[in-house]
């Protein structure tokens, strides 16, 4: 019997799921990425990951501008529903893995399509924050 309630407890406990829930995170939702907040020193850079590049993520910000962010500046860096993945301690690598599934292009932009995003924005190329 007592082998019995331990196998239930385990087939209970791995049923559980810890994390976002797909009914109310917007990248599963709708063709959005997951909203970002990024800051460093004194800046601080708010809005939608676009694209996840080698070095750097490129954010629609709040204020609609396409920047780029290298990821090496970023002190802080949260994600709705992720929680912080750039930061003091935190492997940037597994950082921009666990991000780019989470990104508007999550399979990168294409040069055509970088250049069709930013002529809707006025941009000819994204502003580089450092």
């Amino acid at each position: 019997m007592r082998r019995y309630i331990a196998i239930s407890s385990v087939f209970v406990f791995a049923a559980c799921y810890h994390g976002p829930s797909i009914y109310k995170f917007r990248p599963v939702q709708e063709p959005y990425g997951v909203d970002a907040d990024l800051r460093w020193q004194k800046t601080r850079v708010r809005g939608e990951l676009l694209e996840v590049q080698d070095s750097a993520l490129i954010v629609l910000t709040d204020s609609n501008k396409i920047v780029s962010v290298p990821v090496s500046v970023i002190e802080a860096g949260m994600f709705d529903k992720l929680g912080q993945l750039i930061g003091p301690g935190l492997n940037p690598a597994r950082a921009l893995a666990k991000l780019r599934p989470f990104s508007r292009y999550p399979t990168g932009l294409t040069p055509e399509l970088r250049a069709r995003l930013l002529g809707v924005y006025g941009q000819a190329e994204p502003q580089v924050i450092r």
